[in-house]
């Protein structure tokens, strides 16, 4: 099982010339993003990290635990945890994932597993997408603060069909309290759900106008793919991005 570092920090760095957690306790290194001493933190009962000494440079940096860190493992360390800076306004952020492509524009995938405000949703989306192309996995488990019984919605029923660029959406609607897909909705990125091992792709301004536009607060839809389907999208034509083969992943 895994172990989450609950609280702000990184799980791999570059240390003599590899990208690598911590090993010992007392390692030190730089960080690439901002150029600070980075120390070996080695909990006894969490995963080994690496932590700022003054802070972490990233403001959007987040407590990491279990969900985080089983999705950066399907990839390969050295699209994890990547520095961005903005060339003219010299801003930095830690991307969860960032898969170049051959085409020069890559995929950034930014795992959120608790609520953010609307405004740093778009301020992370205005940022990652200057120069590639972006996607949100939210986490919709029971553990994940952003939902709660978020199963008790889905419906993929023959009559909630509607088919979308060759692929099929269902119709649904937000029973609970609150209507926190609505937001997410208005995304001008590709928005993924998590929920046990499946993912579905949410229907949004990115890519389903006109279906986000006729819907009344609390509806949205949803189309099912599989883990590699997904996975795939993010890892691109890199064949070494991916830690995992198309077997191990065909049962998601």
């Amino acid at each position: 099982m895994l172990l989450a570092i609950m609280e702000r920090g990184m799980i791999s760095a570059m240390i003599e010339g590899e990208k690598r957690p911590p090993k010992v306790k007392g390692e030190q290194t730089i960080c690439v993003g901002c150029g600070s001493t980075l120390r070996a933190v080695m909990p006894q009962f969490k995963v080994a990290h690496w932590r700022h000494n003054c802070g972490d440079c990233d403001p959007w940096s987040e407590p990491e635990g279990e969900w985080h860190l089983g999705w950066k493992s399907f990839f390969n360390p050295r699209f994890c945890e990547v520095f961005m800076r903005d060339p003219e306004s010299q801003e930095i952020h830690r991307a969860d994932v960032l898969c170049p492509q051959s085409g020069g524009e890559g995929v950034v995938l930014e795992l959120q597993h608790s609520p953010i405000s609307e405004e740093e949703r778009i301020a992370r989306e205005v940022f990652y997408t200057k120069e590639n192309r972006m996607f949100w996995l939210l986490n919709m488990g029971r553990t994940s603060a952003l939902s709660f019984n978020f199963s008790s919605c889905l419906n993929f029923s023959e009559a909630n069909r509607i088919e979308i660029g060759g692929r099929d959406f269902y119709r649904m609607e937000w029973f609970m309290r609150g209507t926190m897909l609505d937001k997410w909705k208005q995304s001008r990125v590709h928005v993924f759900l998590n929920h046990g091992p499946f993912i579905f792709y949410l229907a949004t301004m990115a890519a389903c106008r006109s279906l986000v536009g006729g819907q009344a607060k609390g509806e949205f839809a949803l189309a099912r793919l599989t883990v590699l389907e997904f996975l795939r999208a993010v890892a691109g034509d890199d064949p070494f991005a991916l830690t995992i083969s198309s077997a191990e992943s065909e049962g998601g």
